[in-house]
């Protein structure tokens, strides 16, 4: 779905183009643009023309605009929707925390600066919570046995390879997990 919309957009800008220029500016390989191409001039959502013998030309259809429509409508709700989940599964993991501890954590976020990071940020935002963020090769701002900033941290990670830098005793929750 992800890989016919690139395909659509493209076309949409440039209809002067080729399945090699479109496997460049949308990253599929060559292979797949063809079979997808293919796909999509039988759906009637791009038509084939022949400029001359060797060159031909992709024009996007009515249709296929209206497809690139609804795939990017498609694509905007399932990430509003995940957004959604991050929120929820933060608030629930918050909530559980304070109600132990008695006082709403501080958040650390520990994993690679991607999609999940800015949702998470948006996330603490709505829940009107600090953090802090720790990238892959920092240095955690706690040790072990730092115990003032043990009690009211929580370490929220998303990448398995990021958890092992948190030290034994500091609490710590995989987001994704708590989906």
């Amino acid at each position: 779905m992800q890989s016919e919309y690139q395909i659509l957009a493209h076309l949409a800008r440039t209809d002067r183009t080729s399945q090699r220029q479109i496997a460049r500016g949308t990253g599929l390989s060559v292979g797949t643009v063809n079979l997808l191409l293919k796909k999509m001039v039988r759906k009637g959502l791009v038509k084939l023309e022949r400029v001359n013998g060797r060159t031909l030309r992709y024009v996007l259809t009515p249709q296929g605009m209206a497809e690139k429509t609804r795939l990017a409508y498609q694509y905007l709700k399932a990430s509003y929707q995940r957004i959604i989940r991050v929120n929820q599964a933060l608030e629930r993991v918050v909530s559980r925390h304070t109600l132990l501890t008695g006082a709403p954590p501080r958040l650390v976020f520990c994993g690679p600066p991607d999609e999940v990071l800015e949702m998470l940020k948006l996330a603490a935002a709505s829940l009107n919570l600090p953090y802090t963020v720790v990238s892959p090769g920092e240095p955690a701002p706690f040790t072990a046995g730092d115990r003032q900033f043990a009690g009211d941290c929580l370490v929220v990670t998303w990448d398995s390879a990021d958890a092992g830098a948190v030290p034994v005793g500091i609490p710590r929750v995989n987001i994704l997990e708590a989906l």
